[in-house]
C-alpha cells in the first residue's frame, strides 16, 4: 500500500513538473506569436515597442500565468509637448496574466515592480524621471475572443488615469515617481485614490512639501492639495513656478530698477495661463495668495497682477515683451499701497 501511495504520489510530482515546465514553452510560443500581433495596437496609440524580451513564462498558480523579468524599449508621444517623441526603458519583475472567465476566456492583467525610466532630454526641467518599485492592477476583463477591444479599453483607461480623469474604481497603482525641476530631482509616491467619483491618480501632500523644499518654493497648503491633485501637472506647475522666480531675481540683479515681486507674479501667471489655460492658472495663483507672508496690500497688488499676466497671455503677448510691459505698461502694478 505505502509503495502504491508513493507511485500516486511520484507521478502526481512529475505530472505537476512536466505541466508547469511544458507550460512555459507552451506559453513562450503563444507569447511569440500574440506579441506582433498585439504592438500594432499599441502604436496606434502612439507607443512603439522597438525591443521587448523576458527571461521565462509559465503558470504560476491555477489561474495566473506569469512573465518573469519583461524589459521592452519604447518611444511614445505626448501631446501637450507638441507631438514630441520621447525614448523609455521598461521593466517588471512579473508580468501576470489572471484569468477572469473560464466560459467566455477572458484575462485581466497586474504587474510588480515595475520601472520605467525616460530620457528627458528632449523634455529638460519639466518630466517624470523615473518610476520604480512600481504596481499596477487592471481588472478590465479582456477577453480572448477579441483581445484588441480588451487591450484598447485598457489603454484608455490608463490614457486617462494620467490625463486626471477619474476613471471606474478598478484600477490600482502605485510607484516612487522622481520628478526632475530644472535640473534637481525629488520624488514622491504615486497612488491611485478612490471616491465617490471613480479612481484618479494622486500625490501624497507630504512629498509635494518636502518637493517644495528641493526646489526651494514657497507653496500655500491650498497649492499643495492642488499640484498633489494634479499629478501630471505637478513637474510642469513646480517648474513654471521656478522659472518666473529664477527670471525675475535676474533680471532685478542686472537692473535694479525692475520691481522683481510683479515681474515675478506677472511672468508667472502668464506662464501658467499659457500652458494650462486662464481658470486652471487662476486657481493655482490664487491658492498661492494664501500664503500669510504677505499684507493685504502685497496680496492686492499679487491678485491684480496675476490677472495682468492672464491678460497678456490671453492676448498672445511674446514672453520676450513681458519685462517691458512690466516696466511700462499703467495697468501693472508695481510697489503695494503705502509701500
Amino acid at each position: 500500500m505505502r509503495k502504491f501511495l508513493f507511485i500516486i504520489f511520484a507521478l502526481f510530482i512529475i505530472s505537476s513538473a512536466l505541466v508547469y515546465f511544458g507550460s512555459g514553452f507552451a506559453f513562450d510560443y503563444a507569447a511569440k506569436k500574440a506579441l506582433p500581433r498585439l504592438l500594432p495596437h499599441l502604436q496606434a496609440r502612439g507607443i512603439d515597442v522597438h525591443e521587448y524580451a523576458y527571461s521565462s513564462i509559465r503558470l504560476s498558480s491555477l489561474r495566473t500565468v506569469t512573465a518573469y523579468d519583461a524589459s521592452a524599449s519604447v518611444s511614445f508621444k505626448a501631446p501637450e509637448q507638441d507631438e514630441k517623441s520621447y525614448q523609455g526603458q521598461f521593466y517588471a519583475e512579473r508580468v501576470n496574466f489572471h484569468v477572469a472567465n473560464l466560459r467566455d476566456p477572458a484575462v485581466y492583467l497586474s504587474s510588480d515592480n515595475f520601472h520605467l525610466s525616460v530620457d528627458q532630454a528632449n523634455v529638460p526641467g519639466t518630466s517624470f524621471g523615473r518610476f520604480e518599485h512600481g504596481y499596477i492592477q487592471l481588472r478590465d476583463p479582456i477577453r480572448l475572443s477579441d483581445p484588441r477591444a480588451g487591450l484598447r479599453v485598457m489603454l484608455q483607461k490608463v490614457a486617462d488615469l494620467f490625463n486626471e480623469t477619474e476613471v471606474e474604481p478598478n484600477v490600482i497603482m502605485r510607484a516612487l515617481v522622481t520628478l526632475n525641476v530644472g535640473g534637481k530631482e525629488a520624488q514622491a509616491y504615486l497612488h491611485t485614490r478612490r471616491s465617490a467619483g471613480g479612481t484618479q491618480l494622486c500625490f501624497e501632500e507630504k512629498d509635494i512639501r518636502s518637493m517644495a523644499d528641493t526646489f526651494e518654493l514657497d507653496l500655500s497648503n491650498e497649492e499643495v492639495s492642488i499640484i498633489a491633485s494634479y499629478p501630471a501637472h505637478a513637474p510642469i506647475i513646480m517648474h513654471l513656478t521656478s522659472e518666473a522666480k529664477a527670471t525675475s531675481r535676474t533680471a532685478r540683479r542686472r537692473d535694479g530698477s525692475v520691481p522683481e515681486d510683479a515681474y515675478r507674479h506677472v511672468l508667472w501667471s502668464y506662464l501658467l495661463t499659457r500652458r494650462f489655460g486662464p481658470e486652471f492658472a487662476e486657481k493655482v495663483t490664487d491658492a498661492h495668495e494664501k500664503l500669510p507672508t504677505n499684507t493685504a496690500a502685497e496680496r492686492k497688488m499679487d491678485f491684480h497682477n496675476n490677472r495682468v499676466g492672464r491678460d497678456y497671455a490671453r492676448r498672445g503677448v511674446p514672453q520676450e515683451r513681458i519685462l517691458s510691459l512690466v516696466m511700462s505698461d499703467p495697468g501693472v502694478i508695481r510697489r503695494p499701497e503705502g509701500g
